[in-house]
């Protein structure tokens, strides 16, 4: 997969850590800006030539607004958004307050409907661009103890889906990312919720191991640049083979 993302300005949520960060650093290497988004004041470090660090919160609708418009100030155009902001609560549907559930559905799916909301205008602006969401395999089938982040992720791709129906005729595409399981500080703090580990994670695997964040960002940034321009309303699953079982 070739994927230069010279000229590409791209709004990553999440950005700190994790997935977000090293898609924050993949898309610099291939030749793209970043406008680095997360509510952690460690985005701050991120400054540099070609990233804007910006301190907001994924799921508040003018904080996300006000983060692609300093992008397109700094930049001169915003034609790319990546959504990695995401957390994960245990719990099933008899166990999980509701208040629970709310907090999950807010940072991993209403999130991604408030940076499209925020940048498709920015792009159609640009004359088109790409809209990448982090979903899970877990989006796609069920998993002990995870009801509202299997749910958020479902609701993240068929979102992507009827994004990219809508936006047609605007050189916009939407595209989901389904990971298996990948070594980051949320992966984590799920096993500390779960009482699981490496080792049981892996084994679900048909490969054997978790995947390491940048095997997951490369595909992000195939699918943000030019050469996946006849990709949209689809959802890549990028999993070691577990939802082939």
């Amino acid at each position: 997969m070739t994927a230069d993302l010279a000229g590409k300005v791209v709004v990553v949520t999440g950005a700190a850590s994790g997935l977000g960060a090293a898609t924050v650093s993949d898309v610099l290497e291939r030749g793209g800006r970043v406008v680095a988004v997360d509510r952690a004041q460690e985005v701050k470090a991120l400054a540099g030539d070609g990233v804007l660090p910006v301190v907001a919160d994924a799921a508040d609708e003018r904080q996300v607004l006000d983060a692609v418009r300093a992008g397109e100030d700094a930049f001169g155009l915003v034609n790319g958004a990546v959504a990695c902001a995401g957390i994960t609560r245990a719990g099933t549907v008899d166990s999980m307050s509701l208040d629970t559930w709310n907090e999950v559905l807010r940072v991993n799916l209403t999130s991604v409907f408030l940076l499209a909301k925020a940048a498709v205008p920015a792009m159609r602006r640009a004359g088109g661009g790409a809209l990448v969401a982090v979903a899970s395999q877990v989006g796609l089938v069920g998993y002990p103890e995870n009801v509202a982040y299997c749910a958020a992720k479902a609701g993240v791709i068929n979102l992507v889906r009827a994004m990219s129906v809508d936006a047609r005729d605007s050189g916009v595409r939407a595209v989901a990312v389904c990971p298996g399981p990948v070594d980051t500080p949320m992966l984590r703090e799920g096993f500390e919720q779960t009482g699981e580990g490496y080792d049981l994670a892996a084994s679900r695997v048909p490969l054997g191991r978790v995947a390491r964040p940048e095997e997951i960002s490369a595909t992000i940034c195939f699918l943000l640049s030019d050469a996946a321009a006849f990709v949209t309303g689809t959802a890549w699953t990028v999993d070691g083979g577990y939802t082939a079982q």
